[in-house]
């Protein structure tokens, strides 16, 4: 296993619009990659409804050895090491609310979709003796200037994946989201024409928790240069967002998002 030296982004092959980090492909000398997922997600945040998506995944790194992933809306550009500190800009296209499935929800106040832009900051770590496995740990804030909604949201993260052979591995990942009330009241609050519209009880969301995540995922050489990627990513609603009355009487915490995706890698 000796050549588990890079982070690859492989399970962004299914969870781009996640942000979602995973391993290397040791197969390859140089770790990039640019593929396509294809996934079961839900229309909107809160939304018990689900649709179906295809995103990109690309993870690049450049002749000065920086490294640029996009996966899905998120992007990012590391200004340090592919190992130890990271850090650089980060833009996020945040999808909105319209035209939902749900008689009543659609009856809401449409969101639209904003882009976001901030900075992120983690740190990796590749175990090359013993047992493989790759560590990260990664936090972002995020926020898109009040164009929809005012304040910003701070994201944290930890990932392990661990090899089973030379051509796959599983991991999975922890996290959780922190937003300004802004935030959290745009996107689950109810306002008092909404309530009026859709029946629903006027709801006003304050800041806080947002939402807790885990995932599990695998990824594994198909052929040569091709590899594909399969698995699941759960969101946990908290506090306000989860206390919503547009959530608790049309919608779901629980937000699930599964899919597989098949990448190249040179």
């Amino acid at each position: 296993m000796s050549r588990i030296r890079r982070p690859l982004a492989g399970l962004a092959l299914l969870l781009a619009a996640t942000g979602a980090h995973a391993i290397d492909l040791p197969s390859m000398d140089l770790p990039n990659l640019a593929g396509l997922a294809v996934g079961v997600t839900p229309e909107c945040s809160g939304c018990k409804d689900t649709t179906v998506g295809v995103v990109p995944g690309v993870r690049y790194v450049t002749e000065s050895g920086r490294l640029f992933e996009w996966y899905g809306p998120y992007a990012q550009y590391n200004f340090g090491g592919l190992t130890g500190f990271q850090w650089g800009p980060v833009v996020n296209l945040k999808l909105g609310r319209s035209d939902v499935s749900d008689d009543v929800v659609n009856r809401l106040h449409d969101i639209d979709t904003t882009l976001e832009f901030g900075g992120f900051i983690g740190y990796e770590y590749d175990n090359l003796h013993g047992i493989p496995y790759r560590f990260r740990v990664n936090a972002n804030v995020l926020t898109n200037a009040g164009q929809v909604y005012d304040g910003a949201r701070f994201n944290l993260g930890a990932t392990l994946w661990v090899p089973l052979s030379q051509r796959f591995f599983i991991g999975s990942g922890i996290g959780a989201t922190w937003a300004s009330a802004s935030y959290v009241n745009t996107y689950y609050g109810v306002t008092d024409a909404d309530a009026a519209a859709s029946g629903l009880a006027p709801f006003q969301a304050g800041g806080g928790n947002q939402q807790v995540i885990g995932w599990i995922g695998a990824i594994g050489q198909i052929s040569g240069h091709w590899w594909g990627g399969a698995g699941a990513f759960m969101q946990r609603l908290m506090g306000d967002a989860a206390d919503s009355s547009f959530v608790r009487e049309r919608g779901d915490r629980n937000q699930l998002t599964y899919g597989a995706g098949i990448g190249y890698v040179w």
